[in-house]
C-alpha cells in the first residue's frame, strides 16, 4: 500500500501520471512543438510580407500591410502554448485557440490584402501552406485528445478534487477552533452563573430577607384566612346581578360599594378598619342575609345556608376585625423591613444580582446555540471529508492499480 500525506500527494500523483502515461505525454509534447514551430513559421512569413512590401508596395498600401502583419503577429502571440506542464486542459485551450485563429486571420486578410495582394502572391501562398499545415495539426490534435488522451484526462481530473479536500480540512480546523472558543465561553458563563447564584443564596440568607420572607408568608396565610371568612362572594355576585337587572330591589343599598368589595374585598375592609365593626360591610351582610332568609335570591340551599352561617360567624365571633388589624400590622412590619433593606442597599444589590443572572443566562443560551450550530458544521465537515477521501482514494487506486492511503493531518 502507498501511504502518503495530503500535502505530498499532488506532486506524487503528477509524477506517477507522467510516468504511467509517458508515451501519450511524449506524443502531446510533439504536437506542442510542431504547433509552436508552425506559429514561428507564420511570424517568419509575416517578415517575408514586410520584406516584399518595402520594395514593391507604395506608401499608401504599406499602412494596410503593416496593419495586416502586426495584427496577425499579435494574434499568434496570444495563442497560449504550454511551456512546462502538459495536461488536457491546456492542450484543449491550445486547440481552441488555434480554431479561433483561422477565422481571425481570414478576417484580417479580407480587410487588408486587396490593397497589396498582387505584390505578395508568393507570400500569400506561403501563408496558406503554413496555415493548412497548422489546420492539419489542429485536427490531428483534436482526434488525439478524444481518442488517446481520455485515460490521462480522467487521471488529471482527479487532481482537481484535491482543493476540495484541503478546503474541507480547513473548514474542520476552523470549526474546531470555534468549537473550543464557544466551549470555553460556555464554561466561563456557567462559572459566572454559579458564582452569581451562590451570591444570591448568601444574600437571601440575610436575616432581613429571611424576616421579610417570613412576614410575607404570614401575610399570605392571613389573606387566605380572611378570604375564607368572607367566602360568600357567590351570593354577593348573585345579589349584584339581580340588583343591576332590577329583579330584586333593596332600598338604600350601596351598589358601588358592593362592586368594589367584589373586586378587592380585603382592600375595602382595610379602608373601613378605622371604624367599628365595618359599618358598610355589616350593612351589606344584613341586607344579604335578609334576602337569603326571604328566599329573594335564587341559590342552592347548600350555598344559601353556608352563606348565612358565615355572616352569623362574622357578627358573633368578631374575628374579622382582629384579622384585619393583624393584616395591617404585618403590612407595617413588611414595610419597615423593606425600608431597612433599602437603607442597607441590599435591595439594589439583590436586583443587580438577579439582573446579572438573567442576562448571563441569556448569554449562555446564545453561546450554547452557537456551539450546537458549529458542532453540527464540524460533524458535517468530518463526514464529508471521510466520504470524499474514501471516494478519492478509490478513484486513485483504479488509476494506479494499487491501494493507497492519504494521511490528513490537522493542526489541532
Amino acid at each position: 500500500m502507498i501511504e502518503i500525506s495530503l500535502e505530498e500527494f499532488e506532486d506524487f500523483f503528477k509524477d506517477r501520471i507522467n510516468s504511467q502515461f509517458a508515451k501519450i505525454k511524449k506524443a502531446a509534447n510533439k504536437f506542442i512543438l510542431d504547433i509552436k514551430s508552425n506559429m514561428i513559421d507564420i511570424k517568419i512569413c509575416m517578415d517575408h510580407f514586410l520584406e516584399v512590401g518595402e520594395e514593391k508596395i507604395d506608401a499608401k498600401a504599406q499602412k494596410s500591410l503593416h496593419f495586416f502583419i502586426d495584427r496577425i503577429k499579435k494574434e499568434i502571440d496570444e495563442v497560449e502554448i504550454p511551456e512546462k506542464e502538459i495536461n488536457y486542459d491546456n492542450l484543449n485551450d491550445l486547440l481552441n485557440s488555434i480554431k479561433k485563429l483561422f477565422p481571425i486571420i481570414n478576417e484580417i486578410a479580407r480587410k487588408s490584402l486587396p490593397k497589396f495582394q498582387k505584390e505578395v502572391q508568393s507570400q500569400i501562398k506561403e501563408l496558406n501552406y503554413i496555415t493548412r499545415k497548422l489546420g492539419s495539426k489542429q485536427k490531428t490534435l483534436d482526434d488525439f485528445l478524444r481518442k488517446k488522451y481520455t485515460g490521462v484526462k480522467e487521471a488529471e481530473d482527479l487532481l482537481k478534487r484535491i482543493p476540495k479536500i484541503f478546503t474541507l480540512r480547513d473548514n474542520i480546523e476552523k470549526a474546531k477552533i470555534d468549537l473550543d472558543t464557544f466551549e470555553s465561553e460556555c464554561e466561563q458563563k456557567k462559572e459566572d452563573l454559579n458564582n452569581l447564584n451562590s451570591e444570591l443564596i448568601k444574600l437571601e440568607k440575610n436575616e432581613l430577607f429571611r424576616n421579610l420572607e417570613t412576614e410575607k408568608n404570614t401575610l399570605f396565610q392571613l389573606r387566605l384566612k380572611i378570604n375564607d371568612e368572607i367566602g360568600f362572594k357567590k351570593a354577593l355576585k348573585k345579589l349584584k346581578f339581580d340588583l343591576e337587572k332590577g329583579t330584586y330591589n333593596i332600598p338604600n343599598i350601596d351598589l358601588n360599594y358592593l362592586k368594589e368589595f367584589l373586586k378587592s374585598p380585603i382592600k375595602m375592609l382595610v379602608e373601613e378598619s378605622d371604624r367599628t365593626d365595618f359599618p358598610k360591610l355589616s350593612s351589606l351582610m344584613v341586607q344579604l342575609r335578609h334576602a337569603l332568609e326571604e328566599n329573594k335570591l335564587t341559590l342552592k340551599s347548600e350555598t344559601k345556608e353556608k352563606t348565612i352561617d358565615q355572616i352569623n360567624v362574622i357578627f358573633d365571633e368578631k374575628k374579622l376585625q382582629q384579622d384585619i388589624e393583624n393584616y395591617l400590622q404585618i403590612k407595617k412590619r413588611i414595610e419597615e423591613i423593606e425600608n431597612k433593606i433599602d437603607d442597607a442597599g441590599l435591595a439594589r444589590k439583590l436586583e443587580d444580582i438577579k439582573n446579572n443572572i438573567s442576562s448571563t443566562t441569556v448569554k449562555l443560551e446564545h453561546v450554547e446555540a452557537d456551539y450546537n450550530r458549529k458542532n453540527k458544521d464540524y460533524t458535517r465537515y468530518l463526514s464529508n471529508l471521510k466520504r470524499e477521501r474514501e471516494e478519492f482514494q478509490s478513484a486513485v487506486e483504479q488509476i494506479l492499480q494499487e491501494p493507497i492511503k492519504i494521511n490528513i493531518i490537522f493542526s489541532f
